[in-house]
């Protein structure tokens, strides 16, 4: 896996979203699913209550196509913990997206895929933009 580490926290001391790390990712086909997940939401995912949306996560019920998760990421605030993993056709992991106690995002990329080169220069591309 490629992996990169990206703060939480621009030199400017603003947030960096999930919604910001997921802008790094070409659209894609993948099955994205929350496994752990603490933080604020802004709004509520599909309306449920933050216990149910803690119940499904535990019950591995909390999945997305693209689409999906880039509305899940809008409604997030905040991700302070937790971890998002995008699998393909084959149930093979693409993407590992890991937060740390509102610090940084660790995203591993599975080096055999195309769309892995397209993160990394992103992420490259970003980090040289002051």
């Amino acid at each position: 896996m490629i992996t990169e580490t990206i703060p939480m926290w621009t030199p400017r001391r603003t947030l960096v979203s999930l919604r910001d790390v997921l802008q790094l990712f070409p659209p894609n086909n993948w099955r994205w699913t929350v496994e752990d997940f603490d933080g604020v939401f802004g709004r509520s995912p599909t309306g449920i209550t933050w216990a149910q949306f803690q119940e499904r996560v535990a019950a591995g019920a909390v999945a997305f196509d693209w689409n999906g998760i880039q509305q899940f990421a809008y409604g997030v605030d905040q991700m302070i913990e937790g971890r998002i993993v995008a699998t393909d056709e084959n149930d093979t992991t693409v993407v590992q997206l890991d937060a740390f106690d509102s610090t940084e995002y660790e995203i591993a990329v599975d080096p055999a895929r195309s769309d892995a080169a397209a993160f990394a220069s992103a992420v490259y591309s970003r980090r040289q933009t002051p």
